[in-house]
């Protein structure tokens, strides 16, 4: 599907469809190929004078495949985090292609940030005033995109961390492997948007040095305000990591602590039963001269020794603080 958006007398106009070859591109400033066909992306290409890249080549990690120029043309890919609100979210590549007087953007999925972007500039139309306020539109919209993600993450991390330590009731194991899901899923959602901020910041370091944001003093402020939206992000993402850890050593830690009490109970049960079980033994034994089996009260005998057996080693531990 091909997008192109223009401004006409102070609206956005949207326009959709290959453009003709006889079709001018004069005062369109985005054009939005998301999913393209190898003949829309040839379509495109001819149209605006560039080689759109392939599927393959956005995958490629090199920073010299993903921060290039070639041709008059800038071309930057950045991983994006989609599918954030479900249970399997997912990295995606980007691919903004920058021109003297538009700006291309090839993707195979659908972020939200585009669908942001494109509703504030319907509402502010000098967003799409050149290639590279739209550009630093969508960067924009992507890293508040990161945040609101980030954000819920964090407040996710903090319940779990209320459940896991809360002292009114004790989770019990099958708590715990709930925990455990809750807690990686988190992580990884956190790696994913750390991997999408280190290509933002990347990107952002080669848009500062080209040419096009040199002669605009509002561009320039507005990729500082989105270095510095980057850097508070990251470090935010370094925090949550360092959470999410922490609450991985607790749980893990806590399953071993609720393991070593189940292995004491049963190691008390033994010992506890170890002697009355000795005590009967010996009185089930068989020998023709054996004293007590002549005895009125040998049976309660045998009993209260057994009962005592398995009480004084019980108070014997209560008292020494092992219970």
């Amino acid at each position: 599907m091909i997008r192109s958006y223009r401004v006409e007398d102070g609206q956005v106009s949207r326009s959709e469809g290959a453009p003709q070859a006889s079709q001018s591109a004069q005062g369109v400033v985005w054009v939005d190929l998301f999913q393209p066909t190898d003949e829309e992306a040839g379509a495109v290409g001819r149209w605006l004078g560039v080689v759109i890249p392939s599927p393959d080549e956005m995958q490629e990690i090199e920073a010299s495949s993903r921060l290039y120029h070639d041709q008059g043309a800038y071309f930057m890919t950045a991983t994006l985090v989609t599918r954030a609100d479900t249970e399997n979210p997912e990295s995606a590549v980007v691919t903004f292609v920058l021109l003297s007087e538009h700006l291309i953007t090839i993707r195979y999925t659908d972020p939200q940030p585009f669908r942001t972007f494109e509703r504030q500039a319907e509402r502010d139309p000098e967003l799409l005033a050149t290639p590279e306020s739209a550009f630093l539109g969508i960067l924009e919209a992507i890293a508040d995109r990161l945040a609101d993600i980030l954000e819920v993450v964090g407040a996710d991390l903090d319940a779990t961390s209320r459940e896991i330590f809360r002292p009114a009731k004790k989770p019990r194991t099958s708590d715990f492997q709930g925990f455990l899901i809750r807690i990686g899923q988190d992580g990884d959602l956190t790696s994913k948007a750390r991997e999408s901020l280190v290509t933002l910041d990347r990107m952002e370091t080669f848009a500062r040095a080209l040419e096009h944001m040199h002669h605009d003093r509002g561009l320039q402020m507005r990729l500082k305000t989105l270095s510095r939206d980057i850097t508070s992000i990251t470090d935010y993402t370094a925090f949550l990591n360092g959470k999410v850890n922490f609450l991985l050593d607790a749980t893990l830690g806590m399953i071993s602590t609720e393991q070593n009490a189940i292995i004491k109970l049963f190691s008390l049960v033994a010992v506890v039963f170890l002697p009355p079980t000795l005590i009967a033994s010996i009185y089930g034994m068989n020998f023709q001269h054996m004293p007590e089996l002549g005895w009125p009260f040998g049976y309660p005998l045998a009993l209260l020794l057994m009962l005592l057996s398995a009480v004084l080693p019980y108070l014997f531990f209560k008292k020494r603080g092992w219970l």
